[in-house]
């Protein structure tokens, strides 16, 4: 009999959940103590009689049953595992289930232990096998203590995760986009400027056309998993105000893990290493190690890009003839430091192009830090294929030719902190051997240096013989606050060449000659000026030519700091390039916040070339919860430009970010657009993402719409519960959690918190445990009105427990269905049990928890 209960109960609502309370609390402080705990204790009158409580009679018990826990293994957490919690038939906790090969999963050396070996798939008796060994359970924080001697265990790195814990993923198909257009209004827009080549040459005389005219750039890396496989395809689009596009294929390969050799097997069009020779694009086959795999090895480097803008400015970035980089930023100093290069070395081409059309172009150095491994660690790589170019034109340093090469090139940690390393090159135009070694000096940082020999064969049988003398060097000198993050220094003999340009060789008409590299230095600095003295930083680059006396050079030097709530920074920037004019610039900046909210103000005076002086005045921040919506606004005065203005905002919304800016000048105009996503196609759909970068994870939280995650701002689930969380490390944990606060009043979630360890490139299926249902608070009673007995359990028809009853016959029971028939147990006769039927009615606005009376039949 079911009768709706109409006036709420505030005080038996707490009244139940503290006696609860106090129930689990006392019972697991006796359980601990090993005394009986005084059950009289709990009567709290009202005519309530008591349930059989023997089941707490040790303290709150765990339940047999299968349960992820947290596996922490002398007190390092090595992720989640899937553990069977047994009876033992001690009236005690469930012990957990551990076995051979859960153990050998987790380093112990199961070899030497017999009672390990001949459990098979069995429990084991972990302190029996192991003297001097333990496990315990945290039920409330559903965490697994286990303790091993470390003599046990075997040898290995500390982080290093087993490679049977990786997760290739599922199969999927995904594109990675970002488009990017502008449309440019006036008479002083210069239309000069080509976008498609390579290098474009600066324009200082302004177009005096009307026709507005329009630049787009399209990015997409698109690609499917399938098992092990990864196919990727990264292919670039660009319109420049001309209006003549090109497509270019970046890159386009078939790759897969060779774990067993720590290493990447890659079929297609691609990029060689750049850790000893210069790297280059090929099309062919590919065998490299893969330093991610390694734990607490040195990852991938990818440099910072600082420059500044005069207005609403376009960034272009390209390496070895490809556009890998493209975007606008707002007026002022800029930093690009999520640079995804396709390449680990070659440098970088980068062009300011500003609203009114002027172009500011710079080249920096990208190159390996020093070699160094260790001890008893391999590096490797062997490539064959073709030789491939992205360059549009050979005045640009690009080449028709396209050879057949072989490379390898080898590396090795050696005792006492040396590594030594070699390669080669042979193809019918050249030939190279390289031979290096490195040393760690500790105090002093690491080095390494290597000679370079090769032989080049020219057009017209021009053969020509050189070397080439490398150094690196990188160190933190911590007690003095100072960084060496790299510098470099290369010496070539006339006769050297790189296989690029013995490449470009093929190309020369009689007469001409090849400004092949003559010497490069590289340094980049940053110092700590005490706790409250502010930071500096600096970076230098110089790259010389054989045949000309000029140089490509670039010196970037700053300095920042605060005074109470004033930030301040100063900026100089001065580049030169071979192929043009040289650029200076000094900034200075000031910004203040304004009141309590995110937002900024911010003063900005720079002079540049020419005795350019000019002046912005800028308001900028967040807005929203999570502060998705940024925003800029600028007015700007120039002594040559007269004034200008720019606004720009961008919003990172679940399924992308969306770019908008306006500049306005004297006789010229810029508006731009942005958007930037992702999506991901897979067995339950389609769902749309932010950009996804390399490696994800697509989550799963079955009827859990528009909830959120830590760590990962904008991103919410669908409405089917789906979601991609974007740029996970591969080989590593990776903790995915959910933002609890943002489930409905019907969702519950089991497992608030995964882990994963995905293998390059996998989209790893990461599940959350739903309950989707209303919340109830129902008032229990038997056939004669009293209250059902306190403690007694409420099972469904699965025979899972859904709640305990606690006083006056209350109990809560979250993830009902709006009718529904459970069990209440308080005993283990069949006098004490008995059936309940609840049907919830209808309400226009229902509270966020149910209160209904329900009698036994």
């Amino acid at each position: 009999m079911i009768r709706s209960s109409h006036q709420r109960k505030p005080v038996r609502l707490a009244l139940s959940a503290i006696t609860l309370a106090v129930l689990a609390q006392l019972a697991h402080a006796q359980g601990q103590a090993g005394s009986v705990f005084n059950e009289q204790f709990l009567d709290i009158g009202g005519g309530q009689s008591r349930a059989d409580l023997s089941l707490f009679a040790f303290g709150n018990r765990v339940m047999p049953g299968n349960y992820l826990v947290d596996v922490s293994l002398n007190e390092s957490s090595i992720g989640q595992s899937q553990v069977d919690f047994v009876d033992k038939g001690d009236e005690k906790n469930a012990q957990p289930c551990l076995t051979r090969a859960m153990l050998d999963g987790w380093g112990v050396k199961v070899e030497v232990f017999p009672a390990l070996m001949a459990a098979g798939d069995q429990c084991v008796d972990l302190a029996q096998a192991i003297p001097g060994s333990s496990v315990s359970y945290d039920g409330e924080k559903l965490r697994l203590f286990v303790s091993i001697p470390q003599a046990a265990m075997k040898r290995q790195a500390r982080g290093a995760i087993s490679p049977d814990k990786w997760d290739k993923g599922i199969n999927v198909g995904m594109l990675d986009y970002q488009f990017s257009a502008a449309r440019y209004d006036g008479g002083n827009n210069n239309t000069n400027s080509n976008v498609n080549s390579s290098i474009t040459e600066f324009n200082a005389n302004p177009s005096t056309t009307t026709q507005a005219r329009n630049t787009l750039y399209a990015g997409l890396r698109g690609g499917f998993n399938l098992g092990d496989w990864r196919f990727r395809n990264f292919s670039t689009y660009n319109r420049g105000v001309d209006g003549e596009g090109r497509w270019q294929s970046v890159t386009s390969y078939l790759q897969r893990d060779i774990a067993s050799l720590g290493g990447q097997l890659v079929i297609g069009d691609s990029t060689t290493p750049g850790n000893f020779f210069d790297a280059f694009p090929f099309r062919g086959v590919q065998l490299s190690s893969d330093d991610g795999m390694l734990p607490d090895s040195q990852q991938g480097y990818a440099p910072t890009i600082r420059g500044v803008a005069q207005g609403n400015a376009r960034v272009t970035v390209r390496q070895n003839g490809y556009v890998v980089y493209s975007s606008y930023v707002a007026p002022g100093p800029f930093v690009l430091d999520d640079l995804y290069p396709t390449s680990p070395s070659g440098d970088l081409e980068v062009t300011i192009t500003e609203a009114d059309g002027r172009e500011t172009k710079f080249k920096q150095a990208f190159s390996a830090v020093p070699t160094l491994l260790r001890e008893g660690v391999w590096r490797y790589s062997a490539t064959g294929g073709q030789y491939r170019n992205g360059y549009s034109t050979i005045n640009s340093g690009s080449s028709s030719a396209k050879p057949n090469f072989v490379q390898g090139s080898l590396a090795r940690g050696l005792g006492r902190e040396y590594s030594v390393y070699g390669g080669l090159i042979a193809s019918d135009i050249y030939q190279s051997v390289l031979f290096g070694v490195g040393k760690n000096l500790r105090a002093f940082g690491a080095i390494s240096a290597d000679l370079s020999q090769a032989h080049t064969k020219g057009p017209n049988r021009q053969d020509v013989n050189g070397q080439s003398l490398r150094f690196l060097y990188a160190k933190a000198f911590e007690n003095y606050g100072t960084s060496v993050r790299m510098a470099g220094y290369r010496y070539s003999t006339g006769g050297f060449r790189t296989f690029q340009e013995a490449a470009q060789m093929q190309d020369l008409q009689t007469g001409q000659e090849l400004n092949n590299r003559r010497n490069q230095l590289r340094l980049e600095l940053a110092q700590q000026l005490g706790s409250n003295g502010g930071t500096a930083y600096a970076s230098a680059q110089q790259q010389s030519y054989w045949g000309t006396d000029q140089k490509d050079r670039l010196i970037q030097v700053g300095y920042s700091n605060f005074y109470k709530q004033l930030s301040y920074s100063v900026f100089y920037n001065y580049s030169t390039n071979l192929n043009g004019p040289s650029n200076r610039q000094l900034m200075l900046t000031l910004s203040i916040p304004l009141g309590d909210s995110r937002s900024y103000a911010r003063y900005t005076v720079a002079k540049g070339n020419n005795g350019e002086l000019t002046q912005q005045a800028s308001v900028y921040g967040s807005a929203l919860d999570d502060g998705r919506l940024t925003y800029n606004v600028t007015a700007a005065h120039s002594n040559q430009q007269d004034n200008s203005g720019s606004a720009s905002a961008s919003y990172l919304s679940q399924i992308g970010r969306f770019d908008f800016g306006r500049a306005q000048g004297s006789g010229y105009g810029q508006t731009t657009l942005g958007i930037a996503g992702g999506l991901v196609v897979h067995g339950g759909g389609v769902t749309l993402a932010q950009p996804l970068g390399e490696t994800m994870a697509l989550v799963q939280a079955p009827d859990a719409a528009n909830v959120g995650f830590e760590v990962y701002p904008g991103v919410r689930t669908d409405s089917r519960g789906n979601a991609v969380l974007a740029n996970l490390s591969p080989y590593r944990l990776n903790r995915l959690a959910v933002r609890t606060e943002d489930l409905g009043d019907n969702v519950e979630v089991k497992n608030a918190a995964l882990d994963v360890v995905p293998t390059r490139g996998a989209v790893v299926l990461a599940k959350f445990e739903t309950s989707i249902g209303l919340r109830l608070m129902l008032n229990l009673s038997d056939r004669n009105g009293k209250p059902l007995p306190f403690g007694a359990r409420v099972e469904n028809q699965q025979g899972q427990e859904m709640g305990i009853v606690g006083g006056e016959g209350q109990t809560f029971i979250s993830g009902a269905k709006e009718a529904d028939a459970f069990t209440v147990k308080w005993g283990q006769a069949a006098a004490e049990q008995c059936r309940i039927k609840y049907r919830v009615p209808l309400e226009k606005n229902p509270a966020p928890i149910r209160e209904l009376n329900a009698q036994c039949e």
